[in-house]
């Protein structure tokens, strides 16, 4: 027995390491780190897929210049105004924000499969802004998490969107939607840039 107890002894002062209480596995969560980083990591995206969008537009209006306002029904509304942004709160913003941006995403898989010959000269851009928005909708997700937020709903269930009735009727859908996402993400980087002074 005393010998037992001694070469054990020994393997403990070869390795002092291992008398110790082992600490949490390689795997296991760290502490969550700044979220005021990890809020100015989601700004970056956004402002990075503004300008794309903006871009993107432009390249529509020039191929296929269309004057007026272009609405599409089964768009979200803007969720918000100049009037509101003294009252806005992190978890409603990202919320809502996360919402609207996956009923976008939606809408812009619904354009590269249901536009027809007219916009397939665009399928590239489309191809890039779907990557990029799915890119900022799954860093939101992590940020939600990390701020302990409750995960929005992935979205209701929504009757499916069917075919432009005509060629014109998918490039005045894609303005409605190019349009309106610019407005989204136009008014997410100016609401997230104020809750960032609330952390």
């Amino acid at each position: 027995m005393n010998c037992v107890c001694g070469l054990v002894l020994v393997v403990l002062s070869l390795w002092p390491d291992r008398a110790v209480a082992p600490g949490p596995p390689s795997g296991y969560p760290r502490a969550s780190p700044d979220p005021r980083a990890e809020l100015d990591s989601a700004v970056l995206l956004t402002r990075s897929l503004l300008a794309d969008t903006r871009q993107l537009a432009a390249q529509l209006r020039d191929k296929f210049p269309a004057d007026g306002d272009h609405n599409l029904d089964s768009l979200p509304t803007l969720a918000m105004s100049a009037g509101t942004l003294g009252t806005l709160q992190l978890p409603g913003v990202l919320t809502r924000l996360r919402v609207d941006l996956l009923s976008y995403l939606r809408h812009v898989q619904w354009l590269r499969r249901a536009g027809g010959p007219s916009l397939k000269t665009l399928e590239p851009e489309l191809g890039a802004l779907q990557a990029r928005l799915d890119r900022l909708l799954r860093r939101l997700q992590l940020l939600m998490s990390r701020l302990a937020l409750p995960q929005a709903p992935s979205e209701h269930p929504v009757a499916p969107l069917g075919a432009p009735v005509s060629a014109w009727g998918s490039i005045r859908a894609a303005h409605a939607i190019l349009g309106g996402l610019h407005l989204t993400l136009d008014w997410a980087v100016r609401g997230l840039m104020l809750l960032k002074t609330r952390l």
